[in-house]
């Protein structure tokens, strides 16, 4: 049976998390390497154990972790907790990591989509505090975890499991098939998920004002980059759609850009509410090169249409002039990075 095969029914009657978490279960039962590899990516501690059992949804105590990885031994040594927009449980973390093995390294691992991991880690940890004492924090873009003695809380993305699997996998064209349907379930989610309105948020008119402030940062930003004669917006136009609102400007007279507050790429790859865009277009300058433009940004990133996004991160906890002093010189330094690898085309 398929990978949709066994979905259905699921998807049907109990809903798409936890439909994703019987995939992921059913992967890792279809393939050692495949669940090995899922076990290597668990940070307990670095000591790595003999796999045995995966099961979905086994009760232990009076929780219910969405999978249940064992050693041969029967001991367990890892719960998974699968998210998309679902809120945390009462018990967790601290009551799952409560019910781990004191005696043997063992990790509390949960799955979120990429754009959570900031926010639900720090949420993670504050529920920790005056509970269990984490240590040896390690904060990284795909993972992060803490230890807590011998268990481990740790946080990755649904995109770096499913990178990680596809990896595993090659060779396997059945096994592949199942994780490119898994990857367009969390795919759908990410994209077509209503999260459920907040009061707080509906009646506070500081939010609004926030979205505000972030659209009128654009102009100001673009307006000390012409006064410093870096960029100029002659002959263009502010150019806005249903989720973005920006500019598009050109740098050292040369290389044309869009820098904007984009609501998409904030969902999708978190970091910021503004970027610049590069496009493939004869607009750039530099129509074609994307990839190579692409290797001067580390964290840029590309958006399925083919253009390049490169974040431009806010400063926070300061005022606003210092916010637009350090944004203009993230864009003077994309600017200048433009000029130096592309000065003769």
């Amino acid at each position: 049976m398929s990978l949709l095969g066994h979905l259905v029914p699921r998807i049907a009657s109990g809903g798409v998390e936890p439909a994703a978490t019987q995939a992921l279960a059913y992967i890792l039962d279809s393939s050692t390497s495949i669940a090995r590899a899922f076990c290597a990516l668990c940070p307990t501690n670095n000591e790595p154990f003999s796999l045995g059992r995966i099961v979905a949804e086994e009760k232990h105590e009076e929780h219910i972790p969405d999978l249940t990885i064992r050693d041969t031994e029967g001991a367990v040594r890892v719960f998974v907790e699968n998210k998309f927009w679902a809120g945390l449980t009462d018990a967790q973390p601290v009551a799952y990591l409560e019910t781990l093995p004191e005696n043997t390294s063992s990790t509390l691992l949960f799955i979120v989509p990429r754009q959570r991991m900031y926010g639900l880690w720090d949420e993670l940890k504050k529920r920790c505090d005056g509970k269990i004492t984490l240590k040896s924090e390690t904060r990284g873009d795909v993972m992060s975890w803490a230890r807590a003695g011998q268990r481990t809380l740790a946080i990755t993305s649904w995109k770096h499991v499913l990178e990680m699997l596809e990896r595993s996998a090659d060779g396997n064209s059945l096994l592949q098939q199942d994780i490119v349907q898994l990857r367009g379930l969390t795919n759908r989610m990410n994209v077509d998920a209503f999260l459920p309105l907040l009061k707080e948020e509906v009646t506070n008119v500081n939010v609004a004002q926030r979205l505000i402030n972030y659209s009128d940062l654009i102009e100001e930003i673009v307006g000390r980059l012409e006064t410093d004669g870096i960029a100029s917006t002659q002959g263009l136009r502010p150019t806005h759609g249903w989720y973005s609102a920006g500019r598009y400007l050109r740098v050292h007279e040369k290389f044309g850009l869009w820098l904007g507050v984009d609501l998409n790429a904030w969902r999708e790859w978190g970091v910021t509410p503004i970027w610049t865009c590069h496009s493939s277009t004869r607009f750039s300058g530099l129509q074609g090169r994307i990839r190579q433009t692409e290797e001067l940004f580390s964290d840029s990133q590309i958006h399925a249409n083919g253009d390049l996004y490169i974040p431009i991160r806010l400063t926070t906890g300061t005022e606003r002039d210092r916010v637009i002093d350090d944004a203009v010189q993230q864009m003077r330094s994309i600017a200048d990075r433009f000029q130096k690898e592309f000065a003769d085309d």
